[in-house]
C-alpha cells in the first residue's frame, strides 16, 4: 500500500531508553524499565503513579516510575529483544504515538540484526495486532547504520552539517548504547559490509561506577589531585543502585547532605577505562586507526557520557555528533524511512 508521512512511527527500542518519532509530531522518550503494577496501597507502594494497561488487561509501571520499585537488571543479550518487557515498551509507544494504521521502523544491535531480525519483525506485527493496531509497514534496520541519516549531527563548534556533507568521503558511525556498542561504516553514501557489535555499553560504566562509589577511598585514590574528592563520611544508601547511576550521570551531579558533588570528575575513572577498552577494540576492528577517515559520527547517550574530550584521545579525526546523540538513533530511523521507503509499495 502506499503511505504518508504521517503513518510513520520511528521507534528505538533501547536497552536504556525508549524513543519514538510519529508523523503525526507525536515524540517522546522514556526509561525503558517495566515492572508489574499491584495497585496502590494508600500513601505508599504506587500511589498517585501511573500505570499502562495492555489490551490483555494486564497493568505495567513503566520508565522512572518503576526505577526504583520492581525494575530489574536487563539482559543485554538477544534475551531482551524476545521479552515481555520490550513488548510492553514498544505497546506503549504504539498508543503513545496515536496512529491506528503505523508504519513502523525500528532496529536491532549489529551483533544480533543478521540472525534475528526477521523473528523480531515477525514479533513485532504479532503484538502490534493483538493490541490493535494494523500495521501497513514494518522495517528492522541495523542499528549502527541510524546515525548516518540523523539531520541534527554537529561539528564540534555545533554547526549542524548540511545534509549533504556525510554522502561525500568515508565516515566511520559508533554508537554507544545502554547495553550495545555498534560501529560501521558508510563510503560516499553506501553502506560499507564492514561493521562491528559488542554487548558492551553505558551500563558497564553505571556497574564499575556503583561499584567504586561503595568504596569512596579507593575512588578518591583514583581521582587526580586537583579534583574534589568523596567527603571522609560518604556512603551509599540502601535505595541507590546502578539505574541511579544513570540518573547522577543525566544530573551532572549527586546531592550529597545539601552539598552538590561533581559527577564529571568522580565517574572520570570509570568513563576512562570503559573508553580505553571498547573504544581502540572498535576502531581496531574496522579501520586499524581513524586518521583517514573524513569524520566518526557518535551517536547513543555514551557519546554523552563519555564526552568529546574523552572520546579525542582514541579518535584521531573530526567527530560528529548532535547535541542529544540519544536521539540520532530514532531520528536516523525517520529520516530513513521518510527518505527511502515513503511512497513505496510496501506490506507489513
Amino acid at each position: 500500500m502506499y503511505m504518508q508521512e504521517k503513518h510513520v512511527v520511528a521507534i528505538d527500542l533501547g536497552n536504556g531508553t525508549t524513543s519514538f518519532m510519529a508523523g503525526n509530531g507525536q515524540s517522546g522518550s522514556f526509561a525503558s524499565l517495566v515492572a508489574a503494577y499491584g495497585g496502590s496501597s494508600g500513601l505508599g507502594g504506587e500511589f498517585g503513579k501511573n500505570f499502562f494497561k495492555t489490551k490483555d488487561g494486564k497493568k505495567y509501571l513503566t520508565g522512572e516510575d518503576c526505577r526504583e520499585e520492581g525494575a530489574r537488571t536487563r539482559s543485554t543479550d538477544s534475551s531482551f529483544y524476545a521479552s515481555n518487557e520490550i513488548r510492553v515498551l514498544f505497546l506503549k509507544t504504539l498508543h503513545l504515538a496515536d496512529i491506528k494504521t503505523p508504519a513502523i521502523v525500528t532496529g536491532l544491535p549489529t551483533e544480533f540484526h543478521k540472525a534475528e531480525g526477521a523473528e523480531f519483525e515477525q514479533n513485532l506485527k504479532k503484538w502490534a495486532l493483538e493490541e490493535g493496531f494494523q500495521p501497513s509497514a514494518i522495517k528492522v534496520l541495523p542499528q549502527w547504520a541510524a546515525p548516518w541519516f540523523d539531520d541534527q549531527l554537529a561539528d564540534e563548534y555545533g554547526n549542524v552539517l548540511a545534509l549533504d556533507f556525510v554522502t561525500k568521503g568515508k565516515f566511520g558511525i559508533i554508537d554507544i548504547g545502554q547495553g550495545t556498542t555498534d560501529a560501521g561504516q558508510f563510503k560516499d553514501g553506501k553502506a560499507s559490509d564492514i561493521r562491528h557489535g559488542e554487548s558492551k555499553g553505558v551500563s558497564d560504566i553505571h556497574r564499575d561506577f556503583f561499584t567504586q562509589l561503595q568504596h569512596p577511598e579507593t575512588l578518591n585514590e583514583l581521582l587526580s589531585k586537583k579534583d574534589k574528592k568523596l567527603p571522609k563520611e560518604f556512603a551509599l544508601d540502601s535505595q541507590t543502585n546502578e539505574f541511579t547511576m544513570d540518573a547522577w550521570l543525566r544530573a551532572g551531579s549527586i546531592l550529597w547532605r545539601g552539598e552538590t558533588l561533581d559527577m564529571a570528575a568522580l565517574s572520570l575513572p570509570a568513563r576512562q577505562e570503559f573508553a580505553a577498552a571498547v573504544i581502540p577494540r572498535c576502531i581496531k576492528k574496522i579501520w586499524g586507526r581513524t586518521d583517514f577517515l573524513n569524520g566518526m559520527i557518535l551517536a547513543g547517550g555514551g557519546a554523552t557520557v563519555l564526552g568529546r574530550d574523552l572520546l579525542k584521545q582514541y579518535i584521531h579525526c573530526p567527530i560528529y555528533m548532535a547535541k542529544d546523540p540519544d536521539l540520532s538513533i530514532v531520528r536516523g530511523y525517520y529520516r530513513f524511512f521518510k527518505t527511502q521507503i515513503l511512497n513505496k509499495r510496501v506490506t507489513a
